[in-house]
């Protein structure tokens, strides 16, 4: 059995590692810009001291990036 894990969009193999940043990460249904992020849903809150990494995956292939949230 085989432990290579593939891209879902081009099949490409991806690497495994870490997501992380010093500043919230939010979801939104709208391409729009905002001036602010008040009422976003928040995958990922801000730091305070220390950056918490979050297992992630990322094809090279296509640049798509994946990470369980929360």
């Amino acid at each position: 059995m085989s432990d290579i894990v593939k891209c879902s969009e081009c099949s490409t193999e991806v690497k495994q590692g870490y997501i992380f940043s010093p500043r919230r990460i939010c979801w939104s249904e709208s391409a729009d810009s905002i001036y602010a992020d008040f009422g976003s849903e928040v995958l990922v809150k801000d730091s305070i001291l220390k950056m918490s990494k979050i297992p992630a995956i990322k094809c090279e292939g296509c640049n798509l990036v994946t990470f369980k949230y929360k």
